[in-house]
């Protein structure tokens, strides 16, 4: 119920921000419905028909997002679901973000107006600014990325690594036998690991 009137309250700072946006009741929730401008350097590139309502663990995830004027086709390509939601970001990436909380405004302006800048960029050249693939794809570019390399052995030695609870000292040589110094290697891939939990990142490891 906290993460309820969390979202109760940042839905009614939004509004003020994207005059567009009403509060929307109904039996089960309070919403925002309506228009979401894209602008980019204050040139109006497009608009989409949205709904925004809170989710589980809200403000520690991402609110759920609606494209409902149908703009947008409801494929994996597009990052769009059968029901009309759409596909932001993978979870563990998520994760990361939100770890703070995030609040509506935040999560528009960082997420969801650069999602649809991407889908008017992909309408005008046929493909898409560095697009995240979807589904496994997505989550193995994801560990490439935090890892900095597609060696899955070395992700697998992070993750017990991380999760041994094993003291290592900031200035002790690297686990991983680069010679570096383990604050100039994997100490901020650890810290991240461990604010994506054990349990998400070997779900997402069987999947791989």
């Amino acid at each position: 119920m906290a993460y309820n009137l969390k979202f109760e309250k940042d839905i009614g700072d939004t509004i003020k921000k994207y005059p567009f946006l009403k509060i929307t009741r109904d039996d089960k929730e309070s919403y925002l419905k309506g228009i979401l401008d894209i602008n980019d350097n204050k040139k109006y590139l497009g608009s989409y028909s949205i709904e925004i309502k809170g989710s589980r663990k809200y403000p520690y995830e991402f609110p759920i997002t609606y494209e409902v004027g149908g703009d947008i086709p409801a494929e994996p390509d597009f990052h769009k679901y059968n029901d009309n939601s759409l596909c932001i970001d993978i979870r563990a990436s998520e994760i990361l973000k939100c770890h703070s909380g995030m609040t509506v405004s935040t999560y528009i302006e960082t997420e969801l107006i650069p999602y649809f800048a991407n889908q008017i960029y992909r309408k005008l050249t046929g493909h898409y600014v560095n697009e995240y693939k979807h589904g496994r794809d997505g989550i193995r570019q994801f560990y490439c990325r935090l890892f900095s390399t597609n060696d899955i052995r070395l992700w697998k030695k992070c993750v017990q690594h991380a999760f041994s609870h094993i003291d290592k000292e900031r200035n002790e040589l690297c686990y991983c036998g680069s010679g570096l110094k383990y604050k100039k290697c994997h100490l901020l891939t650890d810290e991240k690991l461990i604010l994506i939990g054990k349990e998400q990142i070997l779900n997402d490891l069987l999947i791989l």
